[in-house]
């Protein structure tokens, strides 16, 4: 039925049809037709009510970092939507979607990034181009970049002492005659410009004005940061850590020393470190489809004076299923647990999070008959009273591995005994 209204072109009715199997699909929960149903709507919507699509888009982050892994099929299909859709209507979080969607397929094998090249291929060749990198220590100068300053510059008429950079550094950047740019000039040629964002600005813009975004953030939080007990900073940091895609560039053990000797500066916190400290302050998002669709607003023009960068929905969600795990565990073994998770392999790692996601996902699933309930297996049942886990939850994120997942859990428990 749903199909055939979309084939009719009714994209309205058949938008209407999929928000009433979403409210049904989300009090059963059926994961896949939840994400469905999101995923239809965006789509369906983004060439008609650009608005409305990119609204919905927002859920559908949402409920797929809740309810999926990131090797999991509806993960790369609905990053496909979310990233066209944002990208359309030139909304700044398709940057964050870019950089989860290219972490996820960077641990796909061949054989899989191809068949994903040809279900996905427009989105996975444009992400190279919409990545960021916050370590850059130079810009190469494109022409891209150069087109966009020199175009800017005599628009506004700008002078080179309102840039704060000199005449000759200016001049040779946009001759092409000087290869590289430094990050901070950058930041003071864009700094000192007024210009409307969107998906042709080159990375290298988006990266400065990422990089300002966490600074303005990072320093009210990391005051706010710092006031918390050790352990509350502990426990805090590691559920950041492990909710975003940004652990892969920090060095985790470094900033955990720091925080349980009291060394840790904002001097000492490259800008993926003040990213996690930041998102520990960020307010989980409410969700509310009705509202969403009567939302007849235009979409916002973003500038590089008013852009701010919120945090990617996917992650809130993954954020909710972590912290309930964090708050069941054993608080007097919680710098022992990080240690441990810390000298793990990268495959044993990618275990243990599975784990403590699907732990977060179950939680309130609570009305299982007695005889249904699954019971701890010995395999676990140490780390399970160690760390004074919920005994359900325990038994049921370990049963929903499949045989070689839970063979490896197994395993990489023996860390933790």
């Amino acid at each position: 039925m749903q199909g055939r209204k979309k084939n009719e072109g009714n994209y309205i009715e058949a938008t209407q049809l999929n928000i009433k199997a979403f409210k049904i699909l989300k009090d059963v929960p059926h994961p896949s037709g939840i994400i469905q149903a999101l995923n239809n709507i965006s789509w369906w919507l983004k060439d008609i009510d650009k608005s409305i699509a990119l609204n919905f888009s927002f859920p559908l982050g949402f409920y797929l970092g809740y309810y999926f892994d990131d090797d999991n099929f509806n993960v790369f299909n609905s990053f496909d939507t979310i990233f066209q859709v944002q990208k359309e209507s030139n909304d700044p979080m398709m940057y964050e979607t870019a950089f989860i969607f290219s972490k996820c397929l960077s641990k796909v094998d061949k054989e899989r990034y191809n068949i994903l090249k040809k279900q996905c291929g427009k989105s996975i060749n444009q992400l190279k181009c919409c990545v960021f990198n916050l370590d850059n220590n130079y810009y190469l100068n494109t022409k891209t970049l150069r087109d966009f300053i020199k175009q800017e510059v005599e628009r506004e008429q700008v002078s080179i002492k309102e840039l704060n950079i000199s005449k000759r550094t200016l001049n040779d950047f946009l001759s092409g005659k000087r290869k590289y740019l430094q990050p901070n000039t950058l930041r003071n040629i864009i700094n000192n410009l007024e210009f409307e964002i969107n998906n042709s600005l080159a990375i290298s813009i988006i990266n400065e004005l990422k990089k300002k975004d966490i600074d303005k953030k990072f320093e009210e939080n990391f005051y706010k940061f710092i006031s918390l007990r050790v352990e509350k900073q502990l426990s805090e940091f590691f559920t950041s850590y492990l909710v975003h895609y940004y652990r892969q560039e920090v060095k985790l053990e470094k900033v955990i020393k720091d925080i349980e000797s009291g060394s840790l500066t904002k001097e000492r916190c490259d800008y993926y470190t003040k990213e996690l400290i930041n998102s520990i302050f960020e307010k989980t998002p409410n969700i509310d489809v009705d509202s969403i669709l009567i939302n007849n607003q235009e979409l916002k023009t973003y500038t590089n004076k008013d852009i701010t960068f919120k945090e990617h929905p996917y992650y809130s969600a993954r954020k909710i299923l972590v912290k309930r795990f964090m708050k069941d565990l054993n608080k007097i073994y919680l710098q022992e647990f990080i240690g441990n998770y810390i000298n793990l392999d990268s495959n044993q790692k990618d275990i243990i999070e599975k784990y403590i996601t699907n732990y977060g996902r179950y939680y309130e699933i609570k009305n299982i008959p007695k005889e249904l309930r699954p019971k701890v297996p010995k395999d676990i049942n140490v780390f399970v009273k160690k760390y004074t886990l919920k005994r359900r939850l325990s038994a049921t994120s370990f049963y929903v591995f499949e045989r070689q997942e839970r063979e490896k859990f197994v395993e990489a428990l023996k860390m933790f005994s």
